[in-house]
């Protein structure tokens, strides 16, 4: 028997909820938890709770060969090491809503680097979307001010979360390679695991158990909604959801992540949205649908006529 979808659209509604969510708990880490430090927590528990999981799931199956390791290597270096350097770091200086408008530039990114190193096809619908996302992410960048960026005085916050995008639009590519080879959940965790690792490496000179001790409960509650809701629970749903509906219906569901983040900012941290944020998040979401929606009418024309020419 089916799975009703309303289950799904439920995961997904709160997989984006609690991706939201992530970037308020992030600010929050930050002000009292080295980033470093907060990143190789994050991930350490993260792997402790999906390690098991995934021997119980999949057994031995699950475990990586050989071959696999330097791929789970690349995904461990971007989707989870420099990722974090670069948004832990970047919301110390950034907003919520600034940071989750900028990382809605990924997919679009991310299709550019398919074209580059997958040799897939670029439709210049993409580039036009492409364009369109850019531009949003100037705008909140350079906060609706065309001064500010002619003088190119960025916020150096906002810099870092662009290149935390810039990593994670290259995990994605690298969870393509992975996907046909490795199960996401088995993707995930080890992923997780070797990013604990270097993480772990980078923030040793860090580790101080006398400030620690020191952390709030706030601060410690927030890391573990970070790494226990919005890591581990969040991809489960996640891949449990593009399984019973495939990637590109769920992938829809990422453009309120911005949403969720600007709503959880204004009532926990009393943020406010600026016009510009507006602005630049539709331009953004503008881009996205252009480079998705377009290209797949496009190819479904072109389906249709082959299968009546044939």
């Amino acid at each position: 028997m089916e799975k009703p979808h309303w289950t799904t659209y439920l995961f997904l509604l709160i997989v984006t909820a609690l991706w939201g969510a992530s970037w308020v708990a992030a600010k929050i880490i930050v002000a009292e938890i080295q980033p470093f430090v907060a990143g190789s927590i994050r991930f350490i528990i993260v792997f402790l709770i999906l390690f098991p999981v995934l021997l119980w799931k999949e057994g031995r199956q699950g475990l990586p060969k050989k071959r696999d390791l330097p791929l789970l290597f690349f995904l461990g270096l971007t989707g989870v090491f420099l990722y974090n350097v670069f948004f832990l770091k970047g919301m110390q200086t950034t907003s919520p809503i600034n940071g989750a408008l900028i990382v809605m530039g990924c997919p679009v990114l991310t299709v550019l680097f398919s074209a580059f190193y997958l040799k897939e096809s670029l439709h210049k619908m993409q580039l036009a979307g492409f364009f369109l996302a850019f531009l949003g992410v100037l705008v909140v960048i350079g906060q609706g001010s065309l001064t500010a960026l002619s003088q190119i005085r960025y916020h150096p916050g906002d810099l870092l979360i662009v290149l935390c995008t810039l990593a994670f639009a290259l995990y994605n590519i690298g969870g393509k390679v992975a996907s046909g080879r490795i199960s996401p959940l088995g993707i995930t965790t080890f992923s997780a695991g070797i990013g604990a690792v270097m993480l772990t490496i980078l923030a040793y000179p860090y580790y101080d158990l006398t400030e620690l001790a020191k952390v709030s409960w706030p601060a410690w509650g927030s890391m573990l909604f970070l790494a226990v809701l919005a890591t581990a629970v969040a991809f489960a749903l996640w891949f449990e959801s593009i399984n019973r509906i495939g990637t590109s219906r769920a992938a829809v569901f990422l453009y309120l992540v911005p949403v969720a983040a600007a709503m959880t900012a204004i009532l926990v941290l009393q943020e406010r949205i600026y016009l510009y944020h507006l602005i630049g998040g539709l331009l953004v979401l503008a881009g996205v649908y252009v480079a998705n929606h377009f290209v797949l009418g496009d190819k479904k024309r072109l389906e249709g006529i082959s299968s009546s020419a044939s």
